[in-house]
């Protein structure tokens, strides 16, 4: 795997209404060395941890009881006054089409995380978070972090649009493996 966390002194709050899903990324959060992992069942209980704990990373599901977890990303950031409005956000999904990656990146998350999800690629997110800075950018209509990934130094390969695009960078950045959770 990719560089080294330490992420003992990481807060995460894990939305999900599956009570499987949220026991095992606690778990797996766990593993990695975290010692605070909140967890919320619906999107209102999500909300109010959100505004009055401190929370440093938050992973939610697409699908979240009460508010899908892509209305939820883009309430919180588009909240001037809200406390963690720029904290990473990373939304996870049983869905492998693009219109929902597309989603999630223009509500303000950071990146998506397939479902199943796996100790590897949850580790490999954080990782790619935790090591690459994005600004945050502000609009009318959007907050968040970049939605460009920066061209990549050591990319070897043939360019899918030639030229290197911005967009091929963000397609590569949020590329979900099908193979993986075939």
């Amino acid at each position: 795997m990719a560089g080294q966390l330490n992420l003992d002194q990481t807060i995460f709050l894990v939305a999900d209404s599956s009570n499987f899903y949220r026991e095992m990324l606690r778990r797996i959060l766990w593993g990695f060395g975290a010692k605070d992992v909140l967890d919320a069942a619906d999107a209102a209980t999500a909300k109010s941890i959100l505004a009055l704990r401190e929370v440093d990373i938050f992973i939610c599901d697409a699908e979240l009881e009460g508010m899908n977890g892509f209305d939820l990303v883009r309430s919180i950031r588009s909240l001037k006054e809200h406390p963690r409005r720029s904290i990473p956000m990373l939304i996870s999904t049983g869905s492998t089409k693009v219109s929902d990656v597309n989603r999630a990146r223009n509500a303000g998350a950071h990146m998506v995380i397939m479902k199943p999800v796996s100790p590897a690629a949850i580790y490999d997110r954080l990782v790619w978070i935790s090591e690459t800075e994005r600004p945050f950018w502000e609009s009318d209509t959007y907050y968040g972090p970049d939605r460009r990934v920066r061209a990549r130094d050591d990319f070897k390969g043939e360019d899918r649009r030639g030229g290197g695009s911005a967009e091929d960078q963000i397609d590569e950045a949020f590329k979900v493996n099908r193979d993986e959770h075939a």
